[in-house]
């Protein structure tokens, strides 16, 4: 791609990243604000891998991408324009020298995809020798190595279907142990590979249009890729990277059902804000859950939905706004998917006795999920507790192409003081934001973020 595009594509604002789930429905709108059952499909498969990257570091993940017009696509986007979105999302030239791999290998994927054949693709963090690390985690690539896997799905005729791509991620794989590997003529691919620097991780992702296998040799998929490391490392290297794997052991297709859960939560929330960005004001969803967390949000969050309150109470939405609500919603979704799944290090943080009860109310939600009887209020009043107690706990998470997030609530300090005093807010006279106020449109008092004193008090109900 010229010098010129790349920069054109890279002059994005900071929230694309962020809100690129919302851009995709937003583009695939219909007229009367449907969307096609298929495109949704899709998109709720593109979040659960996200909920696994983010939340679950020990998951697998299988996408498919149908085959239609000589291609595979994903929505309207062919590998190569999925490939090509990379560059929206990083500003650095050494991220952008990665993007340009990346589409080079979804070319040679289209053209050189064989029945029983694994097209292999190694992407390990960046090195020193690419890049200074506190520019690597500015561009998400400080951390991670993602192995994926391409395979043809075929129908009985020999005909394409569509194809398959599998992938995981893993850390402290030493960038030595990748190169001896494709350095070594025995090696899982019974070949050695020309690696042009020995110390750059862009060097062992340029090697992808020769990591071809045959599907037999490789029954345990990405994770055989992951093993093959193994005898290229030194013995403690070799033991932190045996018990990253050693959990990759666990219940998979529970690990997917449990993703698949959130990531339907996730689905109706982008809806719901690509809707509120389309009428430039927020639905009854996402106000009611900014009134959920009303006792949670930072000064700044507060202030921001002060400001574009309206006169009769409406809340204006905008990128900005929708930005910190994402980074919200996906927080605490992402840190409920972590708890549910077993994720130690997320567990240490917020400490057992709030993962117990996330645990709990994590259950309580899927068993009303699969029930014919349950209202979206029974679901809202034990999210909104789970909310206000990750809320409160204030923790980064994420990890994959997503990044970490933070949701923009009060430090945990400042957050006990705040609830536990609350006859010390700053009521005002305003308009209540909540749409289903009973004064809604009058003057009356409002809390922080613009919710009244009724209101306010079943938020705390539903919260506790």
């Amino acid at each position: 791609m010229e010098t010129k595009s790349r920069e054109k594509l890279n002059n994005y604002d900071s929230d694309t990243r962020i809100l690129s789930e919302v851009d995709h429905l937003y583009r695939r709108r219909k007229y009367d604000g449907s969307y096609d059952s298929r495109d949704l499909s899709e998109i709720h498969e593109n979040l659960v891998t996200a909920v696994k990257e983010a939340a679950v570091p020990f998951a697998v993940s299988t996408t498919h991408q149908e085959y239609r017009d000589g291609s595979f696509y994903w929505l309207d986007q062919s590998p190569v324009d999925v490939a090509m979105s990379g560059y929206k999302f990083h500003e650095h030239q050494s991220a952008s020298k990665r993007d340009d791999v990346e589409v080079e290998e979804a070319i040679d994927v289209g053209i050189n995809l064989k029945p029983g054949k694994f097209k292999v693709f190694i992407s390990p963090r960046m090195t020193d020798s690419d890049a200074p690390y506190d520019v690597a985690k500015k561009e998400h690539l400080a951390d991670d190595d993602q192995i994926r896997i391409h395979s043809l799905d075929l129908d009985e005729s020999g005909a394409i279907n569509g194809k398959y791509m599998q992938s995981m991620l893993i850390r402290d794989i030493p960038h030595s142990a990748w190169r001896d590997l494709l350095n070594d003529p025995n090696n899982i691919f019974n070949k050695s590979l020309n690696i042009e620097d020995d110390n750059s991780a862009l060097s062992i992702m340029k090697t992808h249009a020769e990591l071809e296998i045959d599907e037999e040799d490789l029954p345990g998929g990405v994770l055989d890729i992951a093993r093959a490391t193994l005898p290229y490392m030194d013995e403690e290297s070799r033991q932190k990277v045996q018990a990253q794997l050693d959990l990759f052991d666990c219940d998979q297709e529970e690990i997917h059902k449990q993703a698949e859960n959130i990531a339907a939560r996730w689905l109706d929330f982008e809806i719901e804000l690509t809707q509120s960005l389309s009428d430039g004001i927020a639905s009854k969803t996402v106000t009611n859950f900014i009134g959920s967390l009303s006792g949670s949000w930072s000064d700044e969050m507060n202030s921001l939905i002060k400001n574009n309150t309206t006169f009769d109470g409406s809340l204006n939405m905008n990128r900005q706004l929708a930005l910190e609500l994402e980074k919200a919603k996906r927080n605490t979704l992402w840190v409920s998917a972590a708890v549910k799944a077993g994720n130690q290090e997320v567990i240490d943080k917020i400490g057992q006795k709030s993962a117990d009860r996330i645990l709990s109310n994590e259950d309580n939600i899927n068993n009303l999920m699969s029930s014919k009887n349950t209202s979206a209020d029974q679901i809202n009043n034990i999210s909104n507790q789970t909310n206000n107690l990750i809320a409160s706990h204030n923790i980064s998470i994420g990890s994959g192409c997503g990044g970490s997030v933070r949701g923009s609530f009060s430090p945990s300090e400042k957050l006990e003081l705040f609830r536990n005093k609350r006859e010390n807010w700053q009521w005002s006279q305003g308009i209540c934001i909540i749409s289903a106020c009973d004064n809604k449109g009058q003057i009356v008092l409002v809390g922080p973020c613009s919710i009244c004193v009724n209101c306010q008090s079943k938020f705390d109900l539903e919260g506790n």
